[in-house]
């Protein structure tokens, strides 16, 4: 099952899925790939949108086990007024991931490229009536904001959480580097950066997607010093998204 990005309904077909895939890439060709996002939502061609307004099953999955309640509590009781436990969903389109992190109390950033994508996130957002409920903890945690991940100006006490998903499998693979060293910059140390890796399908050069892998995430992390972060979890989720089932693999990384 995947959706029609233009009806936003479940459909059993994968030849739409790969002709949207094909669309999305000759849309990055022709207009390079900044402004190529917009593009892409402007005119609804988004084939990793699921439009089912939940959550990926793998961040729910793990935050919701043991230690992901263990590391938001201490996240969040270590929080001050002047040092909020703050979390970053880079490439956020729609923004179910930023809104499901904003409920469970984290002062959470959706950030996107595209001013399409925002807008679309904005307008998803106030349709949720626990936004305007004073005491639901979505209420003030939430924001979406139009950014360049690789230069937005990053508050000074940076960030406890980043939540990468479709993201570091977008960009070009020459800025994994740069990647890897703006995780390193953004996210405070004692934080962590929770990685849905998706899509690992083994050797492909066509992208994006690219097809990556948890040895080329945390080979680009390592660019920054090999001593700045620890791998504490790399597992294949059990509940994932149709069509994801062996194809991901959650990773945590604690920023030393």
């Amino acid at each position: 099952m995947i959706v029609d990005p233009v009806k936003n309904v479940f459909i059993a077909d994968d030849e739409l899925r790969d002709t949207q895939v094909k669309v999305f890439r000759e849309i990055v060709r022709d207009h390079g790939n900044q402004p190529a996002w917009d593009v892409l939502w402007e005119k609804s061609v988004t084939p990793w949108d699921l439009g089912d307004g939940e959550p990926q099953p793998g961040l729910k999955e793990f935050m919701q086990s043991s230690r992901g309640k263990d590391i938001t509590a201490s996240l969040l009781n270590a929080a001050t007024a002047e040092k909020p436990a703050r979390a970053l969903v880079p490439g956020c389109g729609r923004g179910y991931d930023a809104a499901y992190l904003a409920s469970l109390g984290f002062k959470t950033w959706g950030s996107d490229l595209s001013p399409t994508a925002i807008e679309v996130a904005n307008l998803w957002a106030q349709s949720l009536p626990m936004l305007s409920d004073p005491n639901h903890k979505l209420a003030g945690n939430l924001s979406y904001h139009v950014q360049d991940f690789f230069k937005f100006d990053v508050p000074d006490d940076g960030f406890s959480l980043v939540y990468d998903y479709t993201f570091f499998c977008a960009i070009p693979p020459e800025l994994r580097e740069t990647w890897g060293k703006r995780m390193t910059k953004i996210i405070r140390p004692g934080g962590y950066l929770v990685a849905l890796v998706f899509p690992i399908d083994g050797p492909r050069n066509t992208g994006p997607p690219f097809s990556i892998s948890v040895e080329l995430e945390q080979g680009s992390l390592n660019k920054a010093g090999e001593d700045a972060w620890e791998l504490i979890q790399n597992e294949a989720p059990s509940k994932f998204a149709p069509g994801r089932e062996g194809r991901e693999r959650l990773c945590v990384w604690k920023r030393k």
